[in-house]
């Protein structure tokens, strides 16, 4: 008897001040929250964690990249891939929390990243579904995502093995897989009965089945 209306993505910050506001009363983000958010009454709850993985178009015939591949991809200093197409990046804003992570992986990518990031021409996308439809559509591309975007939105992408590792939940819940986002619900001080009764399902045991068949896990 709940109707859920999901608006198009407002970014993590942007959807916070959106149940702040009152004009959303749920938002679904994949960082934690700043000080600054919280001190406007904001409130958060972890209820899942996905792989943070490395995409590209299931047309694509690659399955598999190693941490040197991608600095050399982010440095563009490998700009085809082994059948002769060109790579095509497809980056985030710098404040977002898939670049952040990108940046942290490793030195040598982190300084890729910058480097690309100045490169005239390249994609950069605002929100997860924008970067997910540029994956999916220009010829080539590869870019961050998370393996519950991919498989809950039915995308035609391809999450790859990074240095040979499965990007699997189990993965990822064991350690073997090192990368992945934690996933947040956040509602306002206050809020409506019907939200209230949404995350108490989603913290409950029933939820398990349901986030597992859509590439997540429960820390």
């Amino acid at each position: 008897d709940i109707r859920v209306t999901t608006v198009p993505s407002l970014g993590s910050g942007g959807s916070i001040k959106g149940v702040v506001n009152g004009a959303i009363g749920l938002a679904v983000t994949s960082r934690p929250m700043n000080e600054s958010e919280r001190k406007l009454g904001a409130v958060e709850t972890e209820y899942a964690r996905t792989p943070f993985v490395f995409a590209v178009s299931t047309r694509s015939k690659v399955t598999a990249i190693t941490s040197a591949e991608l600095a050399g991809i982010y440095a563009g200093k490998l700009v085809t891939w082994a059948d002769g197409s060109p790579v095509r990046i497809v980056l985030r804003p710098a404040s977002d929390i898939d670049t952040e992570m990108v940046r942290n992986m490793s030195p040598e990518i982190g300084r890729g990243l910058a480097a690309a990031e100045v490169r005239p021409g390249v994609q950069f996308s605002v929100n997860d579904q924008d970067a997910a439809t540029d994956l999916e559509r220009i010829p080539g591309a590869i870019g961050p995502s998370s393996l519950a975007l991919i498989v809950s939105e039915q995308r035609a992408l391809r999450a790859l093995k990074l240095d040979g590792r499965e990007p699997t939940p189990m993965n990822a819940a064991s350690g073997a897989y090192p990368y992945y986002k934690r996933l947040f619900l956040v509602t306002g001080a206050t809020c409506p009965a019907a939200v209230v009764r949404f995350v108490a399902f989603v913290q409950s045991p029933a939820r398990r089945n349901i986030l597992e068949r859509n590439g997540q896990w429960i820390p």
